[in-house]
């Protein structure tokens, strides 16, 4: 199965478009759910349906795994109920729990009423936990034995249960009541004689991950001692799912995304949302705060009027020296919430953390300041101007830069998400107290200096 090309993604696509295709469904049936993904994101809803109802129910139900969950949710509430409950039959549990949840509550009672018993009851276990911890992105699905069970045992419940459940790296070892007390590499089934009890080749050292556990915290976990999977545990210790990379791939790409739409002043649920007003209600609140700030800069410039009258090149300067500040403040606060991100970022190692911020911009700083009093010398011949620069450059932009480190740091401090102070937060606060400082340092330039 070759890649697909721009070229055949934007002629399939056509194909698609086209009121009744041709010999689609074959077309598709070899492609990968992934590529079919992608050519369903340049497509209308109704279009997208289209190419699922082409599809197998195991391959469509890929497919919708693959999808973002917004057009996931959208393309499920085109299709009869019937339809919905043979596809979520298809997912893995966590997959179609996420879709369950996202779905508007009239549907997703009749789609719970049409549910087989089993899958309603695993999925209504799923969706007792927080969306955000181990439990709410784990699959129930596991291959789980117990100490007793012979090597013959275990490999019948992998054949059972393979085309059930993907990935399958580890057979779990539970004691009578059901608690994780050991786990059995794939791999080594095949290497011991059918008889062998699981209990004598069970690596009992097996890394758990508690349910309630934040997914942040799972993901470190799974950077930390690289595993392809991971159990999961309640507070009994007993088994109660397991945890696949793809999973954590999940997180990844949605905690970024996350801190990426919060850094610029937005909210992640503007992903996929068509209502211009609803977007803008995302957006509004920080865009208040910035004009808010520059208000307030306003009325810092005007209590400085006088020394702007007196010398007017110190206005030109105000825009280099604010925007080089607030630009080393961003720096700062992004490699430390990034750091936080990934659990980086141990609580002895903060202050550390923030000397080293502040060494790397008194550096950047000083070569800044002089590349400006270079500059100023050339245009402006004057030196005192020069050395006012240069103090103001470097002041503003080693203060900017402690705000952007310690200010995400203190917020995770108080259990404030860091993101949220990288954006209009630190912009504002930088230009705000940079403007201060530079009038500050104008003012006496030109009553003690400037002639």
């Amino acid at each position: 199965m070759s890649e697909m090309t721009p070229e055949s993604v934007s002629q399939l696509r056509e194909l698609v478009r086209a009121s009744d295709p041709p010999g689609l469904g074959e077309i598709l049936e070899p492609l990968h759910p992934a590529d079919i993904a992608e050519i369903m994101g340049g497509l209308e809803n109704e279009e997208k349906v289209r190419i699922l109802k082409q599809l197998d129910t195991e391959k469509a139900a890929e497919v919708l795994t693959v999808v973002d969950e917004h057009s996931g949710q959208a393309l499920l509430e085109l299709l009869t109920d019937t339809e919905v409950v043979s596809l979520l039959g298809e997912m893995p549990s966590d997959d179609a729990v996420d879709l369950m949840a996202g779905m508007p509550p009239e549907k997703s009672k009749q789609i719970d009423a049409l549910l087989p018993s089993d899958e309603r009851e695993i999925l209504h276990e799923l969706m007792e936990f927080d969306e955000d911890t181990a439990g709410g992105i784990m699959e129930a699905e596991k291959i789980a034995v117990t100490e007793e069970a012979t090597i013959r045992d275990a490999i019948g419940l992998v054949r059972l249960q393979a085309d059930e459940i993907e990935n399958i790296q580890n057979v779990y070892v539970v004691n009578e009541a059901g608690q994780l007390i050991g786990s059995v590499p794939l791999l080594d089934l095949l290497r011991h004689e059918p008889g062998t009890r699981v209990k004598d080749v069970m690596d009992d050292h097996v890394i758990a991950v508690p349910v309630d556990m934040d997914q942040e915290d799972v993901a470190s976990l799974f950077g930390k001692y690289d595993e392809f999977t991971l159990p999961v545990v309640d507070d009994t210790g007993k088994l109660v799912g397991r945890i696949t990379a793809d999973d954590i791939l999940d997180v990844v790409e949605e905690e970024a995304s996350e801190d990426i739409v919060r850094i610029v002043g937005t909210v992640e649920e503007e992903i996929g949302e068509t209502s211009p007003l609803k977007i803008s209600r995302a957006r509004l609140p920080w865009l208040v705060v910035a004009m808010l700030g520059q208000i307030l800069n306003a009325v810092i410039m005007s209590h400085f009027a006088v020394p702007l009258e007196k010398a007017v090149a110190l206005a030109f300067f105000i825009p280099l020296v604010i925007g080089t500040a607030g630009g080393a403040g961003i720096q700062a606060a992004v490699v430390v919430v990034r750091e936080i991100a990934v659990g980086e970022l141990s609580p002895g190692f903060i202050w550390r953390r923030v000397f080293r911020e502040l060494q790397v911009t008194v550096f950047n700083g000083l070569v800044l300041g002089a590349v400006l009093f270079a500059l100023v010398m050339l245009w402006q011949r004057d030196v005192g101007l020069g050395l006012l620069l240069l103090i103001s450059l470097f002041t503003v932009t080693v203060a900017a830069a402690f705000m952007g480190a310690f200010i995400p740091l203190l917020m995770n401090r108080m259990k404030i998400d860091p993101a949220i102070a990288t954006g209009p937060f630190i912009t504002v606060l930088s230009d705000i107290t940079g403007l201060v400082i530079y009038m500050t340092f104008a003012t006496y330039y030109v009553a003690h200096i400037s002639r």
